[in-house]
């Protein structure tokens, strides 16, 4: 079925530390999100296609300008009995596949059309209700290797067509 798709991204630089340097510091969970700068938020509004068989969620859109991957596929998955377990896959000029999961770290390779690149996402909230509301919130912090880790607060809102 077609859908309406919002799609609000806000990221910051994490306190100019990467993020094993946060965690060698025993880096909280509840650290707050409640400092992140509005400047870095891209807002953006997309046609896509969600669909619901055999248990899985899916959610797929072309990119647009605004993200700087405009021709590049998006299609976030997640299985009914695991909502908080979600896979984001990009495919296209720009490629990857990252998973998020409360609590836990998880590395994917980014492929750029340039040159490969390993990043480290470690999801600190998923707030799930897609199914019920239409809303999506991904929170986590995100790191290119030794490079400074970035916050980042993904919410999608979707409305059928």
């Amino acid at each position: 079925m077609k859908a309406g798709i919002k799609i609000t991204t806000i990221q910051t630089d994490y306190k100019g530390k990467s993020i094993f340097e946060r965690m060698a510091e025993e880096l909280s969970i509840t650290d707050s999100f409640s400092d992140m700068d509005e400047s870095g938020t891209i807002e953006t509004i997309l046609e896509g296609e969600i669909s619901l068989e055999r248990g899985k969620y899916t959610l797929s859109y072309e990119e647009s300008e605004a993200s700087g991957m405009e021709g590049v596929k998006t299609e976030l998955a997640f299985h009914i009995d695991a909502p908080k377990e979600i896979s984001l896959a990009r495919s296209g000029e720009v490629s990857s596949t990252m998973f998020f999961s409360e609590g836990k770290r998880d590395i994917c390779v980014y492929n750029t059309g340039i040159m490969p690149f390993e990043i480290c996402v470690y999801t600190r909230l998923v707030d799930n209700r897609l199914i019920e509301d239409g809303y999506l919130e991904i929170v986590y912090i995100i790191e290119i290797k030794g490079a400074c880790a970035q916050k980042t607060i993904l919410r999608m809102e979707t409305q059928k067509i």
